[in-house]
């Protein structure tokens, strides 16, 4: 399933702030205590939520970009044309349990920092607003970062918060993470639905009426929003990156989103993929080697460049490794013949393993 959008990505913090304020009666703490005091962002129900607002504003790049020249060090590491899924790079390796796990970790150290910060904030709430009933939520902001899949935060948050130290858990001041994210959607009947993900702290084992108070923060959320609700599971839902359509983009680009709008080549076998692959590497060897028999036109190079392109990402999406195409020339003679090229050419190709 795929989602496009177009236009200018507009930022979701500042429309939960807003809607905290017109629909949820929130008040903005720091407004009131000095920027000094230890704190939640938000009092909201007269009160009755005390809510403190992370929003994940960088993109991971950096962190995973670290880990990932880590991992090239070892002999295991997989050569791939082009970028490549994390998963279809790790199945290549000795342990990808282990590698999975490393990745996950490093996607969660944003993610645990948060959790740190808010649930001192919120105790800190506690303790300055003490009363019987008080909801602490952390909302949890992806801003439009593809990292951050939904079932991905959903389970290193969980994760988290299950946690312990000493029998205790590590997050006691939480009683629910929200998260949500407009970069990920999925479809139901026929309308665009972004998650809105509720995880549980340890607080809501005994106090089980919190839950409805979360449930009316996301009914009003849904109201105010005029967008419907869908309860499930965030591992039983199939959510997807939305492919951001830019309104100006490279040729490279456009030729990415041209093959995603249409994988013509997703049903083909690896092996007629290969020979793709071999005949828009001999259209290129013509077109840049200096003392090649023939040069083919300027329309043909550049069907060959979009070809390569393509075949770059229906192999990424496979998880096919570079040496499993490594060229041959045998191959080459083959995709030559496909190609109607003519006998010089095929020569040139026979002659490969001789120069």
């Amino acid at each position: 399933m795929r989602v496009e959008r177009r236009g200018k990505i507009e930022p979701l913090t500042p429309r939960w702030i807003l809607f905290l304020r017109e629909a949820m009666g929130g008040v903005d703490l720091d407004a009131i205590q000095s920027s000094e005091v230890l704190r939640a962002d938000f009092a909201c129900l007269s009160g009755l939520i005390a809510l403190e607002i992370k929003s994940l504003e960088e993109d991971g790049t950096e962190r995973m970009d670290n880990l990932t020249d880590e991992l090239r060090q070892r002999p295991d590491w997989p050569e791939f044309l082009g970028s490549a899924p994390v998963q279809a790079m790790t199945r290549h390796m000795d342990d990808p349990e282990a590698v999975n796990a490393k990745f996950v970790n490093r996607i969660g150290r944003a993610i645990v920092n948060h959790l740190k910060k808010a649930n001192k904030q919120l105790g800190a709430h506690q303790d300055n607003f003490p009363r019987k009933n008080l909801v602490r939520l952390m909302l949890l902001i992806n801003e439009d970062h593809e990292l951050y899949e939904p079932a991905l935060i959903a389970h290193i948050v969980q994760r988290a918060l299950k946690r312990t130290k000493d029998g205790r858990p590590l997050y006691p001041n939480i009683d629910t993470v929200i998260f949500t994210s407009e970069r990920h959607a999925t479809v139901k009947n026929g309308q665009v639905v972004f998650p809105l993900i509720a995880v549980e702290g340890s607080g809501l084992e005994t106090d089980i009426w919190k839950r409805t108070i979360v449930d009316h923060l996301f009914e009003r959320w849904a109201h105010w929003t005029h967008t419907p609700t869908y309860k499930g599971n965030p591992k039983d839902v199939d959510f997807t990156t939305l492919d951001h359509v830019p309104e100006k983009m490279a040729r490279q680009d456009l030729w990415r989103l041209q093959y995603r709008r249409r994988p013509y080549m997703a049903h083909i076998s690896d092996e007629d993929l290969r020979d793709r692959f071999d005949e828009a590497m001999a259209t290129s060897m013509l077109t840049m080697h200096k003392h090649a028999p023939v040069k083919p036109s300027i329309a043909v190079r550049d069907q060959a460049i979009i070809l390569f392109t393509h075949v770059m990402m229906e192999m990424s999406e496979r998880g096919i490794t570079a040496p499993k195409f490594a060229i041959e020339s045998k191959r080459l003679v083959a995709a030559a013949g496909r190609l109607n090229m003519p006998p010089p050419v095929v020569t040139w190709f026979e002659s490969m393993d001789r120069r």
